[in-house]
């Protein structure tokens, strides 16, 4: 019976299965907690990971589930030409309407989906890579974490783990994180599980798939693109000078040593067939790239995103060391192992890893956000150098020991400064939506608000709110908001000063009705972000309420 279950949960299977089960069992408690949360009354709004962009995204699904297939923006009144970018989303939208879901339930179950597909192929792809312990590979991998370190909030000391300010850093977010991340994950773990087939066997077949796979992260998720691209030339350098003599014998060895010409044409053909379809591959990829960045030269909002890109540089020379944490020092001494294997799989993990650190510096320059440059699934070649890294230093050093207790010392360690990341995570997430805030926890009330609109008044109506009731307004009622994005709302400073004045009903009449047709509005919504604000009608000569409740007033021009 002992040996029955120890086989049972030794297997590659269940091991997959259980690891997975608690990473994302954590990932959903603050969802599920909050949800629990709602007072009576409210219902929260299932928000994952920002408001602002969860809102925006669940805007776009809005709009494919009214016929949309180009991505207008939700959040400015001003004309633009709409965009692939962001499109997929739109198609979740499609697919909420015709499962009848939420689209936020929607993107919750597409998040997940992606998060164990992605689980999976990584699962897989240490399985292939042949490593001395892929269990403990993959553990780690799930599991890894930054080092925490005192910083300094609100005048008191705080334990935060390194990186803190990009939420895809810690194991708990990153397991499930947002749906187009995940996808590029997800693609960018199979991209390689082809590139080490089409390595061992250069085919046609795997070298199809791999550009497949490149165009899709092209038009979803192009960092992932960005780090493979990145990635595989000198990976490809590598193997060449520490295991190539034998590649490149076809071009060494003298014609004598042939029977035919026709043979020592065939030797080096058949020698570097590979590359030349690595290299074509590489150059339609790179194609793919730039196609997806030209659509940023279609005006406001799509040129933002340079600029947007361009400016938002993170500290990564302070604190990337520290936020790959306690495997970075075994992944180092991997490393050095790693190139002097002559095996593929190995130099790869190495370039994976290592290069797109070194374009940190030459971000800002190459006008994209250097955090960019960690979005490739770090964790996973830091756990594959991790594992080789201990293996070899285990045999050198530790060999006198029994395999069982170093490695059980080496997990322990691992999870001394592993638990408190969760910890702290699970908490932090929580936290962070607990108060009740009438744009997290809707009143109830509001969806007749929402009926109304959807019933009385087309596709694309324009309306005028303040900023956080314009971000959740279009992902629930066929609207474009005046205002409620801080990326992609126009002149939104501008924009601000003037709502606030409107609401507060200090406008005069003829400067309101400036701001209503200047910007062709057809709706004023006065919910309960703005009836703090001033709690009479606005404007009575200028506006006339069409739905009136004590939690919302909507008006229309005289």
């Amino acid at each position: 019976m002992k040996k029955y279950l120890f086989k049972f949960f030794s297997s590659s299977i269940i091991f997959f299965f259980t690891v997975s089960t608690i990473i994302l069992a954590f990932n959903l408690i603050p969802l599920v907690t909050n949800i629990l949360h709602s007072p009576s009354g409210r219902t929260f709004a299932l928000i994952h990971n920002n408001a602002q962009d969860f809102f925006f995204y669940q805007s776009l699904m809005n709009e494919g589930a009214q016929g949309s297939w180009l991505t207008s923006d939700p959040y400015t009144t001003e004309d633009h030409q709409p965009s692939i970018i962001f499109s997929y989303f739109l198609w979740l939208g499609k697919l909420s309407s015709i499962l009848k879901l939420p689209y936020a339930v929607t993107y919750h179950l597409i998040r997940l989906i992606l998060s164990i597909l992605f689980l999976f192929a990584a699962y897989y792809l240490i399985f292939q890579i042949k490593l001395p312990h892929p269990k403990l590979t993959f553990f780690f991998f799930v599991f890894a974490s930054p080092f925490l370190h005192l910083i300094e909030v609100n005048g008191k000391k705080e334990w935060v783990p390194y990186m803190y300010w990009w939420t895809g850093i810690d194991p708990v977010r990153r397991a499930a994180y947002l749906p187009h991340h995940m996808f590029g994950e997800l693609f960018l773990v199979l991209s390689l599980i082809f590139l080490l087939k089409y390595m061992k066997q250069p085919e046609g077949k795997p070298l199809f798939f791999l550009t497949l796979f490149s165009a899709l992260l092209a038009f979803v998720h192009t960092p992932s693109l960005m780090i493979l691209l990145l990635t595989l030339p000198p990976a490809i350098f590598i193997f060449i000078l520490t295991a190539g003599k034998n590649t490149i014998k076809g071009l060494t060895s003298s014609k004598e040593t042939y029977k035919t010409k026709d043979d020592f044409i065939g030797k080096i053909n058949q020698n570097y067939k590979k590359y030349l379809g690595l290299l074509v591959y590489w150059l339609i990829s790179l194609s793919f790239l730039f196609l997806m960045l030209s659509q940023t030269s279609k005006g406001f909002p799509w040129s933002q995103y340079i600029v947007w890109e361009k400016r938002l540089q993170f500290p990564l020379n302070r604190e990337l060391i520290g936020a790959l944490g306690i495997l970075f020092p075994f992944a180092v001494f991997g490393a050095l192992q790693a190139l002097i294997s002559k095996r593929f799989a190995y130099i790869l993990s190495v370039s994976w890893l290592f290069v797109p650190f070194l374009f940190i510096p030459l971000a800002p320059f190459l006008n994209f956000s250097n955090i960019r440059l960690i979005q490739g699934v770090p964790y996973l070649p830091l756990a594959i150098l991790a594992v080789i890294g201990i293996d070899t230093l285990s045999a050198k050093f530790f060999h006198r020991i029994n395999k069982k207790i170093l490695h059980g010392l080496i997990l322990t360690v691992f999870l001394i400064f592993t638990i408190p990341t969760i910890y702290l995570s699970v908490k932090d997430q929580i936290k962070e939506y607990w108060p009740i805030f009438g744009n997290v926890y809707f009143d109830n009330r509001l969806q007749k608000a929402f009926n109304f609109i959807n019933s009385n008044f087309p596709k694309g109506t324009r309306t005028l709110s303040t900023f956080y009731t314009g971000n959740y307004l279009p992902a629930y009622t066929h609207t474009v908001s005046f205002i409620g994005h801080f990326g992609y709302t126009y002149k939104i400073d501008d924009k601000q000063a003037l709502t606030r004045k409107f609401f507060e009903n200090k406008m005069s009449l003829e400067e309101a009705k400036e701001l209503i047709m200047n910007n062709k509005i057809v709706l004023i919504f006065q919910g309960p972000e703005e009836k703090p604000i001033y709690q009479n009608y606005l404007y009575p000569n200028l506006l006339k309420p069409v739905y009136d409740t004590e939690e919302v007033t909507i008006y229309t021009i005289k």
